[in-house]
């Protein structure tokens, strides 16, 4: 029970920690008239690299390595 409860607090304290760093950055971005990337976004700048990365992943993937 202990364990589920600090796993519990800990999500919540991370989703807390992001929206707090999300409301910053957006405050910050209208303030500055800048865009800035938000907490859990990923960009990626060309399709090239998106492709690569997967080739990666799937070069690389060891089913054993899980076990």
């Amino acid at each position: 029970m202990g364990k589920r409860f600090i796993i519990a607090i800990l999500s919540i304290f991370i989703t807390s920690l992001k929206f707090i760093v999300n409301m910053t950055a957006i405050g910050i971005s209208f303030i500055t008239k800048k865009d800035i990337p938000l907490v859990g976004m990923i960009s990626y700048s060309s399709e090239v690299e998106v492709e690569e990365s997967i080739k990666y992943v799937v070069e690389t993937y060891d089913p054993t390595m899980f076990i």
